[in-house]
């Protein structure tokens, strides 16, 4: 009951338009203050945000240039590991070309025995042909 003791004291005192005009004061009061403390809020808030937005694009900066460097080395092991294996299948290339020329030069040796003993069984039937004739 001390506000009811006090709101009548002053409306003894000051009476009713004195008491309202005070309290339009103290409203006014109210309301710039509480208005003063959102927009002080509102600082700290944005410069929290700030600082906390700085952080982070930091912290990303930070970790997208570990993820770059990992994908670089990950891409550099990747072109060594296909350099090794296009080295090895160019060596297998190697090896069935040569391979391939051994057996084409086998071929050859081949062609020129059977032609050559041919030519001499096609001779040979014609020197005895001749004989027999005469």
């Amino acid at each position: 009951m001390p506000k009811i003791a006090a709101l009548n004291t002053l409306r003894e005192k000051l009476g009713e338009d004195g008491v309202n005009a005070l309290f339009e004061v103290l409203e006014e009061e109210r309301e710039k203050t509480r208005d003063l403390l959102f927009r002080l809020l509102e600082e700290r808030f944005a410069r929290r945000l700030a600082e906390e937005i700085g952080k982070l694009r930091s912290e990303m900066y930070e970790e997208m240039g570990k993820l770059r460097s990992e994908m670089h080395d990950e891409i550099g092991k990747l072109r060594a590991e296909m350099y090794r294996e296009l080295a090895k299948v160019w060596n297998e290339i190697g090896k069935l070309r040569a391979e391939v020329q051994k057996v084409r030069s086998d071929i050859i040796k081949w062609m020129f025995v059977l032609a050559i003993s041919q030519t001499v069984a096609i001779i040979s039937v014609i020197v005895a042909i001749m004989r027999f004739l005469r």
